[in-house]
């Protein structure tokens, strides 16, 4: 089957309409809604997620229900509302949460409150998948909370950013966490690079580390550039995507959570986003 190929003016058409609108309406219609959902805090724009992700307790709330399953296709959000509910027996508030880390054992106390909420909701435990993911975090907090006395997870991976002014050591940093895997380490620092808006103080040798690739990128990313083949490796077409934004000047993060939106929110047939995309170009 041929590709539709667009022209250079469309390409960047398409990419100033995804990186503009579309993006304001991920942000204010997915991403901060849902985060506000999982941390159980009030959240209505950027400023109030960074005030609630200050917060140990709230952000670690995010990370497990906003960030984790996010890839797990069809059963995330199941799985993302049932780790939700598993957070509040250990640690229902911010001083449990410390006393969680303190103890040294968050991993596996958070792992067996999870396994209880599956039983008793008469859902897959699924072992192999899952005991990672709270196993991970939550050791990962621990030792970050014997280190600063704090556990924030978000703030500690912030402000390395920060510092360096590298994405890369911190993508590692986050892979490296049991059960979470590339492509949630790609997701969660392209939307923290958005929510502080700090995109131009991070090296341009390291804007593929915020192109998170699914589905959809790959269906777009030979429609939108004649460097990506189809099938083409996830890290080809990060690299590629995030070198076409940079060369028109346009946003990669937000280019891809605008992609993110027509995706889930317009398109939601993936076998129509050729057509859309030429649409989009006109």
């Amino acid at each position: 089957m041929s590709v539709v190929m667009l022209s250079n003016e469309q390409v960047f058409s398409v990419l100033r309409t995804l990186s503009a609108r579309r993006a304001d309406l991920f942000q204010i219609e997915s991403l901060i809604p849902q985060l506000a959902q999982a941390m159980k805090a009030p959240c209505s724009n950027l400023a109030d997620a960074r005030d609630a992700l200050a917060d140990p307790y709230l952000a670690f709330r995010a990370m497990i229900g906003h960030y984790a399953f996010a890839k797990r296709g069809k059963d995330r959000h199941e799985y993302a509302a049932l780790a939700v509910e598993a957070l509040d027996d250990p640690m229902p508030n911010a001083n449990e949460f410390a006393a969680l880390l303190a103890g040294g054992h968050a991993g596996d106390r958070l792992w067996q409150s999870f396994a209880a909420v599956c039983t008793r909701h008469n859902r897959k435990v699924n072992e192999q998948l899952n005991r990672g993911v709270f196993e991970g975090l939550g050791d990962f907090a621990t030792e970050i909370y014997q280190s600063d006395g704090i556990g924030n997870i978000w703030t500690t991976l912030l402000e390395s950013i920060m510092r360096r002014g590298r994405a890369e050591p911190v993508y590692h940093q986050i892979v490296n966490i049991r059960g979470i895997g590339p492509k949630v380490g790609s997701l969660l620092l392209r939307d923290m690079v958005a929510i502080y808006q700090m995109e131009d103080r991070i090296e341009p040798i390291d804007y593929h580390y915020l192109q998170p690739v699914d589905a959809w990128t790959r269906k777009a990313g030979p429609i939108l550039s004649s460097e990506i083949c189809e099938g083409a490796p996830d890290w080809i077409v990060a690299g590629k995507l995030a070198k076409l934004c940079r060369r028109n000047r346009v946003s990669g993060v937000r280019f891809s959570q605008g992609m993110q939106y027509l995706a889930v929110s317009e398109v939601q047939n993936i076998h129509l986003l050729p057509a859309h995309l030429e649409r989009l170009a006109t």
